[in-house]
């Protein structure tokens, strides 16, 4: 499921590209959200409740960066916290 994931982000950030240079820019930041959000998807794996991850959560998982360095406290800030503000702005 990961690299599917991964693939569907990378198909995602090839449409903002293209919609970016055809001037299109909401569309292109619209893309852009679903890339970044299929690759923390991808990275953080399926969430422990079995449902979908949920826009907001799944930045706030992702920031933590206990996925990527399992020691790292799940309260606090990030490893990624500056990545938090970048997210939020696309999902907006």
């Amino acid at each position: 499921m990961t690299r599917y994931r991964l693939d569907f982000a990378k198909k995602y950030l090839e449409d903002a590209i293209e919609l970016f240079n055809q001037k299109r820019f909401n569309s292109s930041a619209s893309r852009a959200y679903y890339a970044s959000y299929q690759a923390m998807w991808s990275a953080l794996g399926e969430p422990t409740d079995g449902k979908v991850w949920r826009h907001l959560g799944i930045i706030k998982h992702f920031v933590h960066g206990y996925w990527f360095a399992p020691n790292q406290q799940e309260t606090g800030p990030g490893l990624l916290e500056d990545k938090r503000l970048p997210l939020r702005r696309l999902y907006t």
